[in-house]
Formats: structure tokens, sequence, C-alpha cells
């Protein structure tokens, strides 16, 4: 038994280690010079930290302690353009996600109906990125930022369908006592089933921001190289300048930020509301 949980710890361990290094060397990377990047052996902190990259990759110029100026990046008005464009598709997509999600997974959880569980199935959405560049060509989508909400939206909504059916199942039927009181179908629904399952909800839209500031290759296939570009196919676009790694890292650990706010924040809210469950 003492070896089997020593065994379960090492693998935790590993995992954590396998999960973190690549953004603690990413991370590393944006606090170091460009001399520093290149030397050899790679310090694994830097010794003299600065801001030049996160300056840079937002156009400006910035002066090392040693009076040279490293400048502004290439690539930072995609980068600029790319954060703006990648807000307004999580937060667009996030909202009509959940706005489409929660009665539907009610539906689903609580009522039968004729052809249910063939209404469930769906296609692996790599299948659809063809089809959805051909119609988008001939109705003018492609580089829009419309067309990629759209597209988010057919793998956002099933994927969180599913994943508040079994939730909405295991709440009380507490709108059944609601009808008896006099609330209509859809009152109780608003007013007593979604408050219930706030907690189910937090989790639904971090999953669904989380996806849709990640997504890369229909955004890569839709609209990169318009002005409709997002941050994950903007950075990429470092791939193909002169090599500035520096820049690079300060553009990932800036892609990480956003995501990682939204994730503590309703992560902090589900607990803060399992608590006040657990007291009453």
């Amino acid at each position: 038994m003492v070896r089997r949980g020593r065994f379960l710890i090492a693998i935790v361990v590993l995992a954590v280690l396998w999960s973190l290094t690549p953004i603690y060397w990413f991370c590393r990377m944006a606090f170091l010079t460009p001399l520093e990047i290149r030397r050899f052996p790679w310090p694994l902190i830097p010794h003299a930290p600065n801001l030049a990259a996160f300056y840079n990759i937002f156009g400006f110029n910035y002066t090392l302690p040693g009076g040279t100026v490293s400048p502004a990046s290439g690539q930072a008005g995609q980068i600029i353009r790319g954060l703006q464009n990648s807000m307004m598709v999580s937060v667009t997509v996030t909202l009509i996600t959940l706005a489409i999600v929660l009665p539907l997974a009610y539906v689903f959880a609580r009522m039968e109906f004729r052809f249910k569980n063939s209404l469930l199935l769906a296609l692996p959405p790599i299948s659809t990125l063809i089809p959805f560049y051909a119609m988008y060509l001939r109705i003018g989508l492609v580089g829009t930022l419309i067309g990629l909400v759209i597209v988010d939206l057919t793998i956002t909504v099933p994927f969180v369908t599913w994943m508040l059916i079994g939730y909405f199942r295991n709440l009380p039927p507490i709108e059944r006592l609601a009808r008896i009181d006099g609330y209509s179908r859809l009152s109780a629904f608003v007013r007593l089933v979604v408050p219930l399952g706030k907690s189910g909800v937090a989790v639904a839209a971090v999953i669904t921001f989380l996806f849709a500031w990640n997504e890369y290759t229909y955004a890569l296939v839709l609209v990169n190289g318009s002005t409709a570009n997002t941050l994950p196919t903007a950075i990429s676009g470092f791939l193909f300048m002169y090599p500035e790694p520096s820049n690079l890292a300060a553009s990932v650990v800036v892609t990480i930020v956003p995501p990682a706010l939204v994730a503590y924040f309703l992560q902090r809210h589900v607990g803060e509301m399992n608590l006040v469950d657990t007291i009453r």
C-alpha cells in the first residue's frame, strides 16, 4: 500500500512538472535580454529581469540598463489587434453559448421527447473545417470575426450541452414544487434552477472561454492574415520573422494571463458558492 502511494505521488509530480515546465521556460525567457538567451548554459533564473520584451510586443522601445535600446517588434500591430479580437470573440462566444446551452441542457436533462438521443450526436470538429471554408467563401465570411464566432459556437454548444446535461440531472427537482406554487416552467428555470446550478454555469463559462481563446486551427484557416486575426495566429507570425525568442515568450505569457484570470475568478466564485451551500 505504501509503495502504491509513493508511485501515485511520483506520477502526480511528473504530471505537474510536465505541465509547468513549458510555462516556466517561457516566463523565464520573457524576462531575459537577447544576450542572456543566446548564452550557454542558460540561466535558470534571470539575473537582471527586465520588461523589454513586453514593451516591444506592444510597439514600444525599451532602454536596457546598459544603455542598449531594445526596439519595438515588427509584429506589435498584429499582437495588439489579435489580443483585441481574441477578447471580443471569447466573450461573445461565452455569452452566446451560455444563452443557448442553459435551456438546451435543461430540456435534455429533465424532459423526455422523441429522437432525444439522436439529437445528441455530433461530428468531430475538424471534419467541418473544409465545408465551413467553402461556404464562407461563397457568403463572404472568410476573414471576419462573425464567421469565427459562428464556427466556435458549433463546437462549444454541443460540448457544453453534454457537460451540463449531467449536472442538471443531479439537481433536486425543485421546479416541480415551483409549478405547484404557480411558477411557469420558464420562470422556475430562470429563478430557481439556474441560481441553484451557478457552480455548473461558472465551470461551463470557464471551459467555453478557454476554448474560444485558445482556438487555433479554424482561426488559422478562416481569418489568418486578415484584420480579424486572433492572438494565437498572430503569435505564430513570430516563427516567420527574424528570431526574437524573448518577444515570442512574452507574447505567450500575455496569452496565458486572461484565461488564467478568468479561471481564477470563477473558480474562487465556485468555491465561495459551495461553501455557502455547505453552511446552509
